[in-house]
């Protein structure tokens, strides 16, 4: 998959969603790399069941806006100038969650897998698909894609009456 790029926003399909559609929250360079297929790997703190398709949303913060290109450069990535932010802009599927030392045991050989992996677990993610970014505001966790956009509905609804 990295070695073809995948078209961006422009001609992408829309994202389907459903009830069960869960969503996370990543920031917008890591959440671009995992979306473009380079990062086949998400560092967390906590663990879940859930495995299947998720949506990929690109947070609005440009806290490590600074750590990615810094990695994007050690690994030869050449990421776009800005990036799409507070909006939905792909799905991967969630295949498992592994320990830091049981990941880099199974894919420490590929150096993308090798350089994403943080841990303290990395969730596994494989078959990245871009979407026509969803623009919404994210949440923590695992969260409900069609509930978050009821929300943000509701919540520009409130704004217009005042």
């Amino acid at each position: 998959m990295r070695n073809e790029r995948l078209k961006t926003g422009v001609g992408a399909p829309t994202l389907e969603t459903t009830p069960t559609l869960k969503a996370l929250t990543i920031r917008a360079p890591w959440a671009w790399a995992i979306a473009q297929g380079w990062k086949r790997v998400e560092n967390r703190s906590w663990s879940t069941r859930f495995r299947g398709r998720i949506a990929i949303h690109a947070a609005v913060s440009t806290e490590s806006d600074a750590d990615a290109a810094a990695t994007f450069a050690k690994l030869g990535i050449a990421p776009p100038s800005e990036f799409v932010r507070g909006a939905i802009i792909g799905t991967v599927e969630l295949v498992d969650v592994l320990p830091l030392d049981e990941f880099l045991r199974r894919f420490g050989d590929d150096r993308f897998d090798r350089g994403f992996a943080l841990g303290p677990l990395c969730w596994v993610l494989r078959e990245p698909r871009l979407c026509a970014p969803l623009p919404c505001s994210g949440n923590f966790q695992l969260w409900s894609v069609e509930r978050r956009l009821q929300l943000d509905r509701e919540r520009l609804e409130r704004r217009r009456e005042r």
